[in-house]
């Protein structure tokens, strides 16, 4: 949506008349009727204005951006991110080559503890116990 209808949708959504938005931002209502059938645009003094007027971003007034930092948004990004990971990341296969790597990381530890115990135990066989 371009600008001049954004901004006369804006403006019917808020209930206010061309009359009540130029008294608003200190402007005629003749300069508020130019811009809304696109014959002419603000300068960023008042596009600054009736973005905080409105309650949108400059970027939503302007270039029509959408801005998504709601938190119903982002928390359906987050919703969506779980449900992926738990689709392709946390599948039983994966569960089994895990539990599988653990038991292999398990025996690799258990088996150079008892390495490092028996070298221990011919060192003090040896040598004797240190003082």
């Amino acid at each position: 949506m371009e600008f001049n209808n954004k901004l006369y949708e804006l403006r019917k959504q808020k209930g206010l008349s061309q009359e009540e938005l130029a008294n608003r931002l200190n402007v005629s209502r003749q300069t508020v009727s130019k811009w809304e059938v696109g014959e002419s645009t603000p300068d960023m003094e008042k596009l600054v204005a009736i973005s905080e007027l409105f309650d949108i971003s400059l970027d939503e007034l302007v270039l029509d951006k959408a801005v998504k930092n709601d938190e119903a948004s982002e928390q359906k990004v987050k919703s969506d991110l779980y449900s992926d990971i738990k689709e392709h990341v946390l599948t039983e296969n994966n569960k089994k080559k895990a539990k599988k790597g653990l038991k292999i990381a398990g025996i690799v530890l258990g088996a150079l503890v008892l390495i490092d115990l028996i070298s221990m135990i011919v060192y003090f066989v040896f040598f004797g116990m240190p003082q």
